[in-house]
């Protein structure tokens, strides 16, 4: 699922017993493992980023397997009967307020989780 925030993106993908999940698409040159997403503890994987106006096509990829998001803005055909998701950022001068601060909430948990190294698992 793809929700988009002025020029803000958060990428949800539900994948609860994957051990890891990269975001790949055209704004990273398709390369796996470069943007790492971060688990909930509740089946999952976020990522926020802010990308310029434009229509980017991505996909997730995890435990070696790549996964197409039906819920984003929708599908094109690639090769070999695989389908990338497509994301479509507007051209906006400013974002509204409310936006932004939902966006930076979000920023600031997932860098949290980042850099606490949590993994969304209950301790006890």
């Amino acid at each position: 699922m793809v929700t988009v925030h002025g020029n803000y993106v958060q990428f949800s993908f539900f994948r609860a017993a994957a051990s890891s999940v990269s975001l790949v698409g055209d704004f990273n040159k398709w390369q796996a493992g470069q943007l790492m997403m971060i688990p909930d503890g509740h089946g999952y994987w976020l990522a926020t980023m802010r990308l310029p106006a434009g229509t980017f096509r991505f996909r997730y990829y995890s435990d070696g397997q790549w996964f197409t998001d039906y819920a984003a803005f929708g599908v094109e055909h690639a090769t070999d009967n695989q389908f990338n998701s497509v994301v479509r950022v507007d051209a906006k001068e400013e974002e509204s307020a409310s936006a932004a601060a939902k966006v930076e909430s979000i920023i600031s948990l997932d860098h949290y989780r980042a850099a606490s190294g949590w993994s969304g698992k209950a301790v006890g």
